[in-house]
């Protein structure tokens, strides 16, 4: 079994994909990051390390709030070149004593080009993750990330299009899902994710790590509305998605 990166844009159901892996026998950490009302299953020591990461290679943007830029992934990767790499080749060394592992974090839409430095590409496969881009601008607003659709819909194209240019120059395969497909169209989901990484996830193994109704979409039209009640009320204190000044 290779190891898996999930690369997301944020706000896709990721946990529920990394939890799932968890099922088949994918390690995702010694302790995980949790939020106030759900685990992310995402490694706490990655995320620790992304962070240290950017702050060594000089990052001072807001990934949450701006547009990601090529000229600014570019300028990460050079900066790399002057900063000890150490401390992640020693955590990735950690992670292969416990392989096959997950990684996921969306940091790494900033920092997977310094990652693949160091990874062993040939043992590793990805995993992108999108997702409708209402029902990401519906949750991101009810999460009090407040954004205009707009925003949401540029910043999800934007990071998603980074995320492809880096894995089609380092030619290396990966299978693309839309949190709606695991929510839709489960089974079809679990056996296409099956067949890529040949595990044998069960909607038993499904249902164990994903607790809303199936087969349908998890942001209704009272959500949305609430959506729209609370980034009216934020509106003098939202993004402005179309300003230059807020790009990378």
């Amino acid at each position: 079994m290779k190891n898996v990166i999930i690369l997301t844009h944020g706000w896709t159901g990721s946990s529920v994909f990394a939890a799932l892996l968890g099922k088949a026998g994918y390690w995702y950490g010694e302790d995980t990051f949790q939020k106030t009302d759900y685990d992310t299953y995402e490694n706490l020591k990655l995320v620790e390390l992304n962070n240290q990461l950017l702050s060594e290679l000089g990052y001072t943007g807001n990934r949450e709030h701006e547009i990601l830029s090529s000229n600014v992934l570019d300028d990460l990767a050079r900066s790399a070149e002057k900063i000890d790499l150490a401390p992640y080749k020693q955590f990735l060394e950690n992670c292969q004593q416990h392989r096959p592992w997950v990684w996921k974090d969306p940091r790494l839409a900033l920092t997977i080009r310094i990652w693949a430095k160091l990874l062993p590409l040939d043992d590793v496969t990805f995993m992108v993750l999108t997702r409708d881009d209402e029902q990401a601008w519906i949750t991101s607003n009810l999460r009090r990330h407040i954004q205009s659709y707009a925003f949401t819909r540029e910043y999800n194209a934007a990071i998603t299009e980074s995320i492809k240019k880096f894995l089609y120059e380092h030619r290396q395969e990966f299978i693309e899902f839309k949190f709606e497909d695991l929510q839709l169209t489960p089974e079809k989901t679990l056996e296409a994710l099956n067949h890529f990484l040949y595990l044998r996830l069960t909607m038993d193994n499904l249902k164990s790590v994903y607790k809303f109704p199936l087969y349908k979409k998890t942001r209704g039209l009272k959500d949305k509305l609430t959506a729209w009640l609370i980034y009216l009320k934020n509106y003098r204190h939202r993004y402005d998605t179309h300003s230059a000044e807020n790009k990378l």
